[in-house]
């Protein structure tokens, strides 16, 4: 008798699984059909460049290679989207060139981030009015309002980056969660910085070139 009653168990299980397993597929299917990507590894369609200047044209500072986007770092100035975005989440895989030679990480003074809610040109240096979510390996996902005086609250887990930064050179899944003026930023899953109240709520994207090659890929994002 237990056993049938265990065999009846186990087929109502599979049976269930059966049933649910087409519902879940078409789910995971739909959520993988909200993403847009920014950046189809071919070309800049989507973006356009600042140097410090109007006129200034991207004469080799971002470049593709194998479907993936490389800056050199010089110049400085950003690539930005053409498209204002408010409520999203953005992903991209972020990596620095690792240095050859380069024995201590903690020496490695690489720098760039990842532009939100860009806004007017110069507002500090070549960088816009805007929220840089830090891209320098030490210090990944700080915060900076540019310029330092835009109102807003943030935080930051030194712990938590330390426990999943992955080596110069590897990339680094990002994902920013944005909410108007809140943002939740996460590093390879975990997260290790927000934003909260911030004066800014919507503008385009942008990407930085300052100083450090850098490789991003998959650069996508999901509205709201």
């Amino acid at each position: 008798m237990k056993t049938m009653y265990r065999a009846a168990r186990v087929l109502a299980s599979i049976l269930a699984v059966a049933v649910l397993a087409p519902n879940l597929l078409r789910a995971q299917e739909d959520a993988e059909k909200a993403w847009t990507m920014l950046f189809d590894g071919k070309n800049f369609g989507e973006w356009q460049f600042y140097f410090g200047k109007a006129g200034a044209e991207n004469d080799g500072t971002f470049t593709v290679q194998d479907g993936i986007l490389i800056c050199s770092g010089k110049p400085a100035g950003y690539m930005v989207t053409k498209k204002s975005y408010g409520n999203y989440t953005l992903q991209f895989d972020f990596a620095f060139k690792r240095p050859e030679g380069l024995k201590d990480e903690a020496e490695f003074r690489g720098n760039s981030g990842c532009l939100i809610h860009v806004g007017e040109n110069n507002a500090l240096g070549v960088w816009p009015r805007s929220i840089e979510v830090q891209g320098a390996n030490r210090q990944m996902g700080v915060i900076l309002p540019i310029p330092r005086d835009l109102k807003c609250t943030r935080t930051f887990d030194s712990q938590a980056l330390a426990s999943v930064l992955r080596p110069i050179g590897q990339f680094n899944r990002i994902e920013i969660e944005v909410q108007g003026g809140d943002m939740t930023i996460s590093i390879n899953g975990a997260v290790v910085s927000t934003v909260r109240d911030c004066e800014l709520t919507a503008g385009p994207i942008g990407i930085q070139s300052e100083g450090a090659e850098t490789h991003w890929k998959n650069i996508r994002i999901r509205e709201k």
